[in-house]
């Protein structure tokens, strides 16, 4: 019997090292570097809600609002958006902000946001004291800074 379960055992875990996705249910598994690091997002499609709602909304799912601070990631997502033709005029609040110091554009967990990666639409962050918020928005989903109060669909990362 002590046997099967080490067989047992070991067949999930070859099973599980194979690449089989890990994420909860509505989560799609997204892989970083070169180690494959699993990563789960859920695009919430249901409805658009302004950024502190889409932060709630995340943390109601025992999740966070997405931090694509990982270049593979952030380029693995614009694909994704991409292969979904009738996402392609949207907009999705992200995990990063400026609210508590204007310029000072942090990361959910409080890490600062590179500013000079390739990974902000040129001339973003813009607006100022009246956008504070990190999206990706149409057509190319590169980081932009979005209106305070505007509604999009919301990316949570697991």
């Amino acid at each position: 019997m002590k046997a099967f379960w080490c067989l047992f055992a070991l067949g999930i875990f070859l099973h599980i090292h194979e690449g089989q996705a890990m994420c909860p249910q509505g989560f799609v598994p997204f892989y970083i570097g070169e180690m494959m690091m699993e990563t789960c997002l859920k695009f919430a499609m249901d409805m658009k809600r302004e950024w502190h709602t889409a932060e709630s909304y995340c943390k109601s799912i025992s999740a966070d609002l997405a931090q694509l601070d990982d270049e593979d990631i952030h380029w693995q997502v614009i694909t994704y958006i991409r292969q979904h033709p009738h996402w392609l005029h949207e907009g999705f609040h992200i995990g990063c902000t400026d609210e508590d110091i204007e310029d000072v554009w942090v990361w959910t967990d409080g890490r600062k946001v590179d500013m000079f990666s390739g990974h902000w639409y040129p001339g973003q962050p813009d607006g100022g004291l009246k956008e504070n918020y990190g999206c990706l928005y149409y057509d190319d989903f590169l980081y932009s800074s979005c209106v305070n109060g505007h509604k999009l669909y919301t990316i949570c990362r697991q």
